[in-house]
């Protein structure tokens, strides 16, 4: 798994880029996350593989930067296909089985293995995209089932 923490250089990637630059979040959802006013971590399980992480990860980057909260924190973690054959996946103290998987989890962290297992999520959105109602309502968006 690869980790990066910085969203401007996540979306250099050729496979984000196009798709972060033309997103145009709802307002409710940066509104949303401009709300957050605790420290948090916004974990981001994704593979370059998946169609689905294709069109939801920059969206979710381009939310979180249009935000502009100091609040947040984002940790992004990329699967290899041939990692998946194994799941679920431990991202520290998350799992995840489905991708993309965006999780909010309370603190502030550098990488999954930080996170403490039994770490409770605030939201988890998988396999969509985020919504505002999501945000607001404890335990989020979307089951990992």
């Amino acid at each position: 798994m690869e980790i990066c923490c910085d969203i401007q250089k996540m979306v250099r990637h050729p496979d984000l880029r196009a798709r972060y630059e033309a997103h145009r979040p709802p307002g409710d959802v940066v509104e949303a996350l401009r709300g957050i006013d605790e420290e948090t971590t916004v974990v981001i399980v994704f593979g370059f593989w998946c169609p689905d992480s294709l069109r939801i990860v920059p969206e979710v980057l381009k939310a979180i930067t249009e935000a502009d909260n100091p609040n947040l924190q984002v940790v992004a973690a990329t699967v290899p296909l041939e990692e998946t054959h194994d799941l679920p996946i431990a991202c520290g103290g998350i799992s995840v089985r489905k991708f993309p998987t965006v999780s909010f989890v309370p603190g502030r962290y550098q990488t999954t293995d930080a996170i403490p297992a039994g770490t409770e999520e605030r939201a988890r959105f998988v396999e969509e995209s985020l919504t505002a109602e999501g945000l607001r309502t404890q335990g989020g968006a979307g089951a990992d089932g």
